[in-house]
């Protein structure tokens, strides 16, 4: 089961799992029998980047193969959370991951989840190119945020640099787009679904990140590693429910479903879920289907980094940061 913690950052909503569908996919229920594992598992936020988690949770895929999963919302304190051991699991942009195993916390990333950046700038209906920006104020999610490696490449294509524009800063993609519809931003970078309403209000769509840098993880699954030694098979079931979670979502049959089940954990309109469905799983397709982190995603990764003053050459091998082992193992059993 999923409980709120009113001492963490954000909101969290209690789930509760239902009977699991007759038509599972083959093999799910392999850890039954095992002693429950109770994983502790913080996130940014509620929302579409937690749809296989909820699909999993609602269909009982957790509760048939011994997992107890105890998600709390810790804003921007993932990192820290999982290093000090008071979470298990953490989902979040990678930057805050690299840092911490780079200063050394007993952190990796072990699963590699949205690939693809689903973000677009929007701006005020007056401003109507990035060039426009020179001067402005933009939301973005923090200043060493992987949403200022994004923003940076889009801004460059138009002649201009981080020193051109001034940078206000809320980790949620929610509390950007209240501060551009409230006129408190002339712009802020954007995800489903409150790049979906920037549309539907008639704000300016300045362009996608992914025209201008693909390729480049947005959010990842990082594991406090001392935990991580001690619940292997829970860790590795929990690796394999994703990636089953994840080839449900991009079965179309499916999308009636999964809009119901986003609706129930997550607060949007019947409408902008279902169009959130399109972009994430038709248009986007971002989800990684094998939670792998290919070499090239790697290198622009650590750019990233090193730009950001978070790494320094010589860049040291991607497995001092990720570990592939589980969903490795995840997908040799399904």
């Amino acid at each position: 089961m999923v409980r709120s913690s009113s001492g963490w950052v954000g909101r969290a909503c209690s789930l509760s799992a239902v009977a699991v569908a007759a038509s599972v996919a083959s093999g799910i229920f392999a850890g039954a029998g095992r002693a429950e594992t109770k994983i502790v598992v913080g996130i940014v936020s509620h929302g579409t980047s937690q749809w296989p988690q909820y699909v999993a949770e609602e269909l009982g895929w957790f509760k048939q193969r011994g997992l107890a999963l105890d998600m709390v919302s810790v804003g921007s304190g993932g990192a820290q959370q999982l290093a000090a051991g008071a979470i298990d699991l953490s989902h979040s942009g990678f930057p805050e991951f690299i840092r911490a195993a780079n200063q050394g916390a007993h952190v990796k990333m072990v699963i590699n989840d949205i690939s693809v950046p689903p973000y677009a700038v929007f701006a005020k209906p007056a401003i109507k190119r990035i060039a426009d920006l020179r001067g402005k104020t933009i939301s973005i999610g923090g200043i060493k945020d992987v949403t200022l490696i994004y923003i940076k490449p889009l801004l460059a294509s138009a002649g201009l640099s981080p020193s051109d524009v001034d940078f206000v800063y809320a980790k949620a993609a929610g509390d950007r787009f209240s501060a551009l519809a409230g006129g408190a931003v002339d712009a802020a970078i954007l995800n489903p679904p409150s790049s979906l309403l920037a549309a539907q209000q008639g704000f300016t769509n300045l362009g996608e990140i992914r025209t201008y840098l693909n390729d480049f993880p947005f959010t990842v699954w990082a594991v406090n590693t001392d935990w991580a030694l001690r619940n292997k098979p829970g860790l590795i079931d929990f690796a394999k429910i994703y990636l089953d979670a994840v080839r449900w979502l991009y079965d179309a049959g499916n999308k009636e479903k999964a809009v119901q089940v986003l609706l129930k954990y997550a607060r949007q309109s019947q409408k902008d879920a279902a169009d959130s469905y399109d972009y994430y799983f038709s248009t986007l397709r971002g989800f990684s289907r094998d939670g792998l982190l290919s070499e090239k995603a790697y290198q622009k990764m650590t750019e990233g980094l090193i730009e950001l003053g978070d790494l320094a050459p010589p860049v040291p091998p991607a497995a001092k940061f990720f570990d592939d082992n589980f969903v490795k193992e995840a997908a040799a059993q399904r």
